[in-house]
């Protein structure tokens, strides 16, 4: 199976979709994966994650919910005031109205499926061989493994090895870098889902001119709480107050 759609100049194929051709729904109505979450995460591991971030979207469209992510770049300096690479970061999501979002936020909830800790531990070991780092007695190797992989679990598995295997390291990362590669990578998908979670922003209210008995209802409040004023002046205030459309439309003007 693979994901279609998923963008007009960049389209990605991928093995197999761990979401299926559509939501299971089970007993209780909660939407569900005809995969495991292993086979998730296995199937997260093969990807790059901005064509995960594509097929989010993409399924998201499939349950008739529009994602839009928004985006800020980010132009770090170093100690000594040298331009570090610039990226950029995930600050929200928009989405409109209508559609499946209780189906929307179950695919992007398993978009979110971290590797098994094992494996976490297995790709670790792999960047130890590749990097330069401190020696440590099997002790220290041990532990400096366990921390690591337990924060690494809280992020989808695809992020989590394209920070430690698509970036290069001359020596051993430390958690802080670590961290902050994957919360940008992790970000669109985690904005979609705080998206879908708090709903689609209401409308904004329909806005029109003000009609002549409203304009001069506001010229008399005007007259009457600044009498120190001359005419002119209350004239012109209430005209600025009522210039252009600035009556919320309740469909029954005055």
């Amino acid at each position: 199976m693979t994901f279609t759609n998923i963008g007009q100049s960049a389209r990605t194929q991928v093995e197999k979709n761990p979401l299926g051709d559509g939501p299971r729904h089970g007993a209780t109505g909660a939407v569900t994966s005809p995969l495991s979450l292993p086979e998730i995460a296995a199937w997260l591991a093969k990807q790059r994650p901005v064509e995960v971030d594509k097929a989010a979207v993409s399924r998201a469209s499939s349950h008739g919910v529009g994602l839009r992510i928004r985006y800020e770049g980010r132009y770090p300096s170093g100690p000594n005031g040298e331009r570090l690479p610039s990226y950029t970061v995930a600050t929200g999501c928009d989405i409109a109205p209508g559609g499946n979002i209780d189906a929307a936020l179950a695919d992007l909830i398993n978009f979110m499926t971290p590797a098994p800790i094992r494996q976490l531990e297995g790709w670790l070991a792999e960047l130890s061989v590749i990097v330069a780092r401190r020696q440590d007695d099997q002790f220290g190797n041990e532990l400096r493994v366990s921390a690591y992989s337990s924060r690494l679990s809280r992020y989808p598995a695809d992020v989590v090895k394209a920070v430690l295997f698509q970036a290069s390291y001359k020596f051993w990362p430390t958690w802080e870098e670590l961290e902050k590669r994957c919360e940008a990578m992790a970000g669109p998908r985690r904005q979609m889902i705080a998206a879908l979670e708090h709903g689609p922003e209401p409308p904004e209210p329909a806005m029109r001119p003000p009609t002549d008995a409203e304009k001069a209802r506001v010229q008399a409040l005007v007259d009457e709480l600044f009498l120190s004023k001359t005419a002119e002046e209350r004239n012109a205030a209430a005209d600025i107050a009522m210039a252009g459309n600035c009556i919320k439309d309740m469909g029954n003007a005055a």
